[in-house]
């Protein structure tokens, strides 16, 4: 019997369902073959099973040279691969689902398990479970597209691939479930969330069934002792949320300054090997993922000072590993640094209060917990993973206590989580959705007018109105003797001055004109534009660089790309199926003289970035896919990294006239 999956969304949600399986069931085998490449690489590089009796019994410049020989073999693989498998991967997931309704290219799953396994085997500071979130969701993502699910159902189903990551690496499948939620999709519909569930679940049986039900940590048996440790338990929600927002900000900053550095980006991962190697020596437990030292700080096995000093040696390594270009994720990190916040805490109280006072590895366990949800601003993810890792309830007292207050401050202080930041510098803010985020997406600096009237700050009002009146334009930009911008005004306020024209004119000059501060600067955004048209009746804005106006943005431009942007992901969004299924030559017109048109990528463009390329502010044309067919062929969705090589073919969507002149560009 054949079965209908479109009639409805009831058949659509169990089309969903059935895929969720397939996405668990794939999650579940990836989590396990991701460990194990882990440790083959560490066995390869180190020789030993843990980094701690391998730095102790090998020559010391090993122990520098390894993470840096490991930032070397994956900078070519990231560089060449695909540059989104850099970093801690969930971000990646995120500005997929704003704009490109979750569709993501297929070899970030071969390229990222690769660059992440030897990044983590070789030393570098970074955790595992970003990475098979983002492999798992890729997973899912190709799955989607294979079985042409539209957009919101692709969005699920992407979600449910991170679930299915996180619950097959954790065995926990109800905090992979809600870490979908809760930092994915931002919603609890039944239709998105049970799908989302299902994979979760699948997953986890198929890595229990592999390697066995064995929790991730060795967790000490709990018990509050005393009502009294509720107030060292808030101490530690308060200090837990504090060290987040110093790893928030340390991680960004060495982004920031590793990012300056003039080394070719192939290079920048061995810098930063090299400089965790080199901290490695004097503290190897900041090496790969780091559970080891969680373990012995469940187990109560480490010193009061060498867990204080771990915390900030673990919040440097990890930020100068994903800050030069390594690939690995954060929640371990995270989790790492929990554990030593609070067993340095749990060692102070437990000290003076041996009777009232639970051991430090009690506090360990509730501070991995709020430090967790204070980096990713989900509490509830971070809440029923440590439950589920301890099967205890007797511990979600002070965990919930903890992970709230912690989760609280950060979000008071520091707005963004440490996945949202990364998207913020962007210029995208995940949970305002993405129709908003399509305006910060577009820079002033693309939209550019130069078809606008500017006057002296000297001329006199009697030369302007007669310029001014009875002309085409409704606007006016006032610069002075250096070409500085000093103000604009409108055709309505020098109406009012046409009667006494002759009277003023030796009195008003342009100065007296401007209405200062109606401008953009070079590097803001068409969002930033509309609030300024928004909170003021003008036609253009000034835009400035350098103090200097360099031309206007136009209010009509500004509502006409957004409209484009959004017709063009409309179509582009079903142009991804179609194309998969022809090669056939497609040009299709999408309403007010824009087309979508395939075109043989021009020889100019070859081994060229298409940021370097830059043909939305030269063409005003977008790059929505490329059709590559060396070495297998692909259809990409391309970033601003992505490199154009011969014989690929370009799906660019613009004005028909903008097209024009770059498939009249030579070849």
């Amino acid at each position: 019997m054949k079965i209908d999956f479109g009639k409805n969304e009831f058949s659509e949600h169990i089309r969903l369902t059935l895929l969720a399986v397939l996405v668990g069931l794939i999650a579940g085998l990836a989590s396990v073959i991701f460990k194990k490449m882990i440790l083959l690489f560490q066995s390869q590089f180190w020789r030993a099973e843990s980094f701690i009796s391998s730095v102790s019994s090998q020559p010391w410049y090993l122990t520098i040279l390894i993470p840096a020989l490991g930032g070397l073999i994956i900078g070519p693989i990231i560089y060449y691969g695909a540059r989104e498998a850099k970093g801690h991967g969930v971000p990646e997931i995120m500005d997929s689902l704003i704009f490109r309704g979750g569709r993501i290219r297929a070899k970030v799953v071969a390229i990222k398990a690769l660059a992440s396994s030897i990044c983590i085997g070789s030393g570098g500071s970074v955790g595992r479970e970003g990475p098979i979130v983002q492999i798992s969701s890729s997973v899912a993502s190709s799955i989607g597209q294979l079985f042409r699910i539209k957009e919101r159902g692709m969005r699920t189903l992407v979600a449910a691939g991170a679930a299915a990551g996180i619950g097959g690496t954790f065995n926990a499948p109800i905090a992979g479930a809600l870490f979908a939620v809760e930092v994915l999709l931002g919603e609890f519909g039944v239709f998105s969330f049970s799908p989302i569930i299902i994979a979760s679940v699948i997953s986890t049986l198929t890595s229990r069934l592999i390697i066995g039900d064995f929790s991730a940590f060795t967790v000490p048996k709990y018990t509050l002792i005393s009502v009294w440790e509720i107030g060292p338990y808030i101490l530690l929600g308060i200090v837990s949320g504090l060290i987040a927002i110093i790893f928030i900000k340390t991680l960004y900053f060495f982004e920031d300054k590793l990012d300056r550095i003039h080394l070719h980006p192939l290079l920048k991962p061995a810098l930063g090997g090299l400089l965790v190697g080199t901290i490695g020596l004097g503290l190897p437990h900041i090496l790969g993922v780091g559970y080891g030292s969680i373990d012995a700080c469940l187990q109560n096995q480490l010193g009061f000072w060498l867990a204080f000093l771990l915390i900030f040696a673990k919040i440097l390594s990890t930020s100068l590993t994903l800050g030069s270009g390594g690939s690995g994720g954060i929640f371990a990190p995270s989790l790492f640094l929990g554990a030593m916040t609070g067993n340095f805490m749990g060692s102070i109280f437990h000290n003076y209060f041996p009777s009232s006072i639970s051991s430090p590895g009690a506090f360990s366990l509730v501070g991995m917990g709020a430090v967790v949800a204070a980096a990713t601003h989900a509490p509830m993810t971070a809440i029923i993973i440590i439950f589920e890792l301890t099967n205890d309830y007797k511990i979600i007292l002070p965990l919930m206590l903890s992970s709230i207050i912690a989760s609280f401050l950060t979000v008071g202080i520091h707005k963004e989580s440490i996945y949202t930041m990364k998207l913020k510098r962007r210029g995208i803010l995940f949970k305002e959705g993405k129709e908003v985020n399509i305006l910060r997406s577009l820079l002033a600096k693309d939209f550019i007018s130069q078809d606008y009237h500017v006057f002296m700050n000297t001329d006199h009002v009697e030369k302007i109105i007669d310029q001014a009146i009875g002309g085409k334009y409704h606007a006016f930009q006032i610069v002075d003797s250096d070409k500085n911008y000093v103000g604009c005004f409108a055709l309505n306020q020098l109406k009012k001055l046409v009667p006494k024209k002759d009277e003023l004119g030796p009195f008003i000059i342009g100065q007296d004109l401007a209405v200062p501060g109606i401008q953009l600067n070079f590097e803001d955004n068409l969002e930033q534009a509309m609030e300024i048209f928004g909170q003021e009746d003008v036609a253009e804005i000034a835009v400035l660089k350098d103090k200097q106006l360099i031309g206007v943005v136009k209010r009509k431009d500004v509502i006409e790309a957004y409209n484009h942007e959004i017709a063009k992901r409309e179509a582009a969004s079903g142009l991804v199926q179609k194309l998969k299924f022809t090669h056939e030559t497609k040009t299709i017109d999408i309403g007010k003289g824009y087309r979508i048109m395939e075109i043989d990528a021009p020889h100019s463009f070859w081994d060229k970035s298409l940021k370097e390329l830059n043909l939305k502010a030269l063409y005003r044309t977008d790059v929505l896919l490329i059709k590559k067919k060396f070495p297998i062929q692909t259809i990409t969705l391309p970033s601003a990294d992505e490199i154009i090589r011969k014989k690929d073919v370009l799906v660019l969507a613009g004005l028909a006239e903008n097209i024009k002149k770059i498939t009249n560009i030579k070849s």
